[in-house]
């Protein structure tokens, strides 16, 4: 990618405030068309694309390269064009490239010694070049968030895990092979969305940490990160009362973005807002887009709504005129953008054939080294046969894509061999799946993959059904929980027997195939869960 060399000096205030802005737009070439037309209106300067925007590799590849163009046509300066692919079950985009395991399942992996971190910084690399060679320039990832709240709706098995240098290393080789690739990376979400119990896509979560404990904990891999000169950070939008006492959240607090992440630690590159239309934000502050400025941030990501957008941009230029922002504010961000642009653009990204035999075989070694066993109870041979209860995936938090499973395990095992029978049933099972899972057992032994259990109370009944059973019957009933590792604790002394667990950290095609050759015997598993589930674990 070629940027123009352009000053800020050069741009007019609109110009520059258009390159604060990241924007989304609708799918199809109806979204093409609203983006083209706020584009005649207002010189927004970035594009952040959605899953709705397109999903076969040669059609986005033109896409982009058609978006790009009118942008940098309108502006004068190439874009930035992001996008969520954080793996796991947050990867905007699937057909045709490399799958890549999320962060949790990659730190039980490493955890268990079936991967190192240059192996990381390798996965990270080959997703980050395929991206590239698709038209995209920034990943929003990876996930810097210390989990330390089991009942995290909305991070959970997006971090990478619960001890801090752990996540520190994981998400600075991670870092690496993003921009090693010729992406911009960012770390997210500062200043820690690890210990919230609100997803930030719905309400205004907080974390009542105090300052000590975030420096010990939440701040660790961010301080690593920003030592590394990382190209972005995201803002959180969380009330940090320790940083800041009013009830206003990270991304719209001076005292948060300015005195602790620029002035505190020191950080030089680019601040960016998670989504202004988030309901931790939306609808709950006024003037959003001009206090997330003044409180530090330099760009501002506003995914869904050209009204919303195109009111940013007037309100903020209000702003500008009427001297609320002082002009030196907004310089002060455009030189750190386009100084991001021009870094990016310095890098060289050979063009890469997607999908590799190579990448994909590195991606599916290290996802079948993250299952993890739980607790003393090895699973059970089922050599000669069993059924295996097959929970369907759906989406949990505003952060995924609706799951799309191309390969479910019912359809892995099946395709492993006869010997173990299946089923599949939904993730909030009515009474006619329970007793549809109860009449399918035949004498061998049973395995449940539950998924977020703790969110489904549907599947605690089915559970408890089948445990009946199979406890009367005398027949040895086991579990994979195919998201959340924290079901685990209330699975491996279910009804005061012991049971095998073991934690897969997402439901994807990845994750499916390395589950049914665990239950299938081909493989054991060799990963070690980085969250604590019980005492010992």
């Amino acid at each position: 990618m070629e940027v123009s060399i352009v000053t800020v000096d050069a741009l007019s205030l609109e110009q520059k405030i258009g390159q604060m802005l990241l924007v989304g737009y609708p799918g199809g070439a109806a979204g093409e068309e609203v983006l083209l037309a706020e584009l005649e209106k207002r010189p927004m300067g970035n594009v952040i694309l959605f899953s709705r925007n397109g999903t076969d590799p040669d059609p986005l590849r033109y896409h982009l390269g058609r978006m790009r163009g009118a942008i940098e046509s309108r502006t004068g300066i190439a874009p930035l064009v992001a996008l969520d692919q954080e793996g796991g079950i947050v990867a905007r985009f699937r057909a045709g490239l490399t799958p890549m395991p999320g962060a949790m399942a990659i730190a039980a992996a490493v955890a268990g010694g079936g991967t190192d971190l240059h192996e990381v910084e390798e996965l990270a690399a080959i997703s980050g070049a395929e991206l590239v060679s698709l038209g995209f320039n920034w990943n929003l990832a990876p996930v810097a968030d210390v989990n330390v709240n089991p009942a995290n709706p909305v991070i959970g098995v997006r971090s990478f895990g619960e001890r801090p240098e752990t996540v520190a290393d994981l998400v600075s080789a991670y870092a690496r092979g993003l921009e090693r690739s010729g992406m911009l990376a960012t770390a997210k979400h500062f200043p820690g969305h690890g210990d919230t119990s609100i997803d930030s896509h719905l309400s205004l979560p907080r974390v009542d940490a105090s300052l000590e404990r975030l420096e010990m904990v939440e701040l660790v891999p961010f301080k690593r990160l920003i030592a590394e000169r990382i190209g972005s950070i995201m803002t959180a939008h969380v009330l940090f009362p320790a940083v800041e006492p009013e009830a206003i959240p990270a991304t719209l607090s001076y005292r948060v973005l300015t005195g602790l992440l620029r002035d505190g630690l020191g950080y030089q590159g680019v601040i960016v807002t998670d989504c202004l239309e988030m309901k931790a934000i939306h609808g709950r502050y006024d003037d959003a887009p001009a206090r997330a400025l003044l409180a530090g941030a330099d760009m501002l990501c506003i995914s869904h709504t050209a009204a919303i957008q195109e009111t940013a941009f007037d309100d903020i230029l209000a702003a500008v005129r009427s001297g609320r922002i002082p002009e030196s504010r907004i310089d002060a961000s455009v030189r750190r953008i386009l100084g991001a642009k021009a870094k990016i653009a310095a890098r060289t990204a050979s063009g890469v054939a997607l999908a590799e035999p190579r990448s994909v075989r590195k991606a599916e070694l290290c996802s079948r080294s993250s299952i993890s066993l739980i607790g003393e109870t090895k699973m059970p041979d089922m050599s000669g046969g069993g059924l295996y209860i097959d929970m369907l995936p759906d989406a949990l938090t505003g952060a995924e894509t609706t799951q799309i499973v191309a390969q479910s395990v019912k359809s892995a095992l099946e395709a492993e061999g006869p010997t173990l029978k299946a089923i599949s049933l939904p993730s909030d099972p009515d009474q006619s799946a329970v007793d549809s899972a109860v009449a399918s057992i035949d004498g061998t032994p049973v395995v449940i993959g539950v998924y977020a259990m703790a969110r489904h109370p549907a599947q605690a009944a089915l559970v408890e059904a089948v445990r009946a059973a199979c406890d009367a019957r005398g027949l040895t009933l086991s579990f994979v929980s195919m998201r959340e590792p924290y079901d685990a604790a209330a699975l491996v002394a279910l009804g005061g027997k012991a049971r095998a667990v073991l934690c897969a950290y997402e439901y994807t095609s990845l994750s499916a195939r390395a589950v049914a050759r665990v239950l299938s015997g081909v493989d054991e598993p060799r990963g070690r869960c980085p969250v604590s589930i019980m005492a010992g674990h």
